[in-house]
């Protein structure tokens, strides 16, 4: 696994902005200080650079089928353009279909990014179709990875009424998931 020393730049954390030095292996920080020294490490002048942590892009859509067209992005071209821009994560919209499991619908998105993305990924799962099979399978799908899921009550093909999203919130509690709730303004919301 190659080591790296980054040094003589200004790193950015939490806590602030202070000039330290960055040893890394593989892909893992394994120390930041100042005046670090590691044998086998390859040193890189980072002088006059700001040394930021990978960035968290938290909602995309890579290759996203949706109104008869797909996204520009899928998985290679979008997260080339987020390591581009500092962001070493993301966390993209995997939806399921109206008739689908929750395993089919992951390992559908999975094939779309397995082996193809550029950064690491993980993901938000559209719940569209709500009955006893896809309640039982919240549970694989959080021990799974996914924590995160996403409801709507606009677009009639992908929408859950009243009654879903009560059980469905429910079943995530249990679960161990949260979700956020995309909605559609019929006119008796004030929306400013």
């Amino acid at each position: 696994m190659e080591r790296k020393l980054f040094y003589g730049g200004m790193v950015v954390s939490g806590a602030g902005a202070r000039r330290a030095d960055v040893l890394t292996e593989g892909v893992k920080i394994v120390a930041v200080g100042e005046n670090l020294t590691a044998e086998h490490a390859r040193r890189v002048d980072v002088s006059g650079k700001y040394l930021f942590p990978g960035f968290v892009d938290a909602h995309t859509h890579m290759d996203l089928e949706v109104s008869g067209t797909v996204t520009a992005d899928g998985f290679d071209s979008g997260t080339k353009a987020e390591i581009s821009g500092g962001t070493t994560c993301i966390i993209d919209f995997a939806t399921q279909n109206r008739g689908e499991s929750l395993e089919y619908a992951l390992e559908r998105w999975h094939k779309k990014a397995d082996g193809k993305a550029s950064c690491d990924y993980a993901f938000h799962l559209a719940l569209s179709d709500w009955n006893e099979k896809v309640s039982r399978e919240l549970d694989q799908a959080v021990k799974g990875g996914v924590r995160s899921f996403k409801l709507y009550t606009a677009y009639e093909s992908m929408a859950v009424d009243d009654q879903a999203i009560y059980e469905i919130l429910s079943r995530l509690k249990e679960a161990g998931g949260i979700a956020g709730i995309h909605c559609e303004n019929k006119g008796n919301i004030d929306s400013r």
